[in-house]
């Protein structure tokens, strides 16, 4: 039978919903599945018209560029040590933290250009960071993207490890297979098996991000 309309729990009114309450039911939604979030689905997460969300956020895209700019403002930035080296490291810590708690942002990272004032807070201190070590110009900007691009692609890269991992044991099937390759034809292969076996993990992540961070470091010496 037809749901009786006096019995269906009543849609909240525009004034009484608020940007940050819109925000944080975006986010529950889009811990689902990015492709999830539609303006409806973030109205019905919080029991309200869609045009309550509208008040705020004119389109789909304005919302995402309000959820980026909220996300990136969580990331630490610490303040300056004597060592800036070990200070870029930290901050490569502090991005890819918060990258690997809202793994739903890293597709509209990429495609939204301008997520607000926190990237470009982040960017600054960076920059900053950077400076301190005599890196400037397109230097410092290839020293920023490549901190960037590692944490977005190794997320990636892990990602799909834990997903692995979730329905069998990556590491032993693994070293399984390599075992089976004719020794004669990749002995350089099997010679690191082990290590192949634990790609992307936290360890390996560091040694990465150590290289990463010596190559800057030639380039503030230079």
């Amino acid at each position: 039978m037809p749901e009786n309309r006096s019995s269906a729990r009543p849609r909240r009114s525009r004034s009484s919903v608020s940007a940050d309450e819109i925000l944080l039911a975006a986010e529950e939604v889009a811990r689902g599945g990015f492709d999830a979030l539609t303006m409806r689905a973030v109205a019905l997460r919080m029991e309200a018209s869609p045009m309550a969300l509208y008040r705020y956020f004119a389109t789909k895209d304005e919302l995402i560029d309000a959820m980026l700019d909220r996300v990136l403002g969580r990331v630490t930035l610490r303040p300056a040590t004597d060592d800036w080296l070990a200070d870029l490291t930290a901050f490569a810590f502090d991005h890819r933290q918060v990258v690997v708690q809202h793994p739903w942002a890293i597709v509209p990272l990429f495609t939204h250009s301008n997520p607000g004032i926190n990237g470009s807070i982040l960017g600054e201190h960076a920059l900053g960071i950077l400076a301190r070590g005599d890196v400037h110009g397109a230097a410092a900007v290839a020293g920023f993207s490549t901190i960037l691009a590692l944490n977005y692609g190794w997320f990636a890269f892990s990602a799909a490890r834990d997903a692995r991992r979730a329905q069998i044991d990556p590491e032993a099937t693994l070293a399984a297979d390599l075992a089976r390759l004719p020794p004669d034809r990749f002995p350089l292969t099997i010679s690191v098996a082990e290590y192949l076996s634990q790609y992307g993990s936290e360890e390996q992540y560091g040694m990465a991000l150590q290289r990463v961070v010596s190559g800057i470091g030639v380039a503030g010496d230079s």
